[in-house]
């Protein structure tokens, strides 16, 4: 159901979905780059002093290297499928309109003012919404469908975000 000034959206997150806004959350931040930049300044010193150093160190090295590159986003995807059991089990019912957000889980329902929306990213599957650096609304843009353009232009409308970027 939409209207001009109504929106509904129903989605049910995913595994796969989770993983990409944990990895999109972490990764694209000066944090994020500086991780993966050490990993790789950790590879190019192992291979580099490979010979110089002792088994020890090139163990320490190796799992350095590994560490941003491979071992977190490992550690992402299992927590991602822990939290898509535990906290993603139902439907979950977004209706945007003038006033601000409403959701409903089941049978419980929650309202968030337009004020209150902080930041509004798109990745290539998902559209975030921020209300603080750690509560985010996630939607899939499958489940948005035709209303992406709509949603878009009564958001960029209604929020006052310090950063806003939603494409399809």
């Amino acid at each position: 159901m939409s209207t001009a000034n109504q929106i509904q959206v129903k989605t049910k997150i995913n595994q796969k979905e989770l993983y990409e806004f944990i990895m999109h959350h972490n990764y694209v931040s000066m944090r994020g780059v500086i991780s993966v930049l050490f990993s790789v300044l950790c590879l190019g010193g192992t291979i580099f002093y490979w010979e110089q150093f002792s088994i020890i160190q090139k163990v320490l090295m190796l799992f350095m290297s590994l560490m941003f590159t491979v071992i977190t986003p490992i550690e992402y995807y299992i927590r991602a499928a822990r939290q898509i059991k535990k906290n993603f089990k139902e439907e979950i019912e977004y209706d945007f309109d003038e006033k601000g957000i409403t959701i409903k889980i089941s049978e419980q329902s929650s309202a968030v003012a337009w004020d209150e929306v902080i930041k509004v990213i798109s990745t290539r599957h998902l559209v975030v919404i921020y209300l603080s650096p750690v509560r985010a609304f996630i939607l899939t843009k499958k489940e948005i469908g035709e209303n992406f353009d709509t949603l878009k232009a009564l958001m960029e409308e209604k929020t006052d975000c310090y950063r806003f970027k939603m494409e399809q």
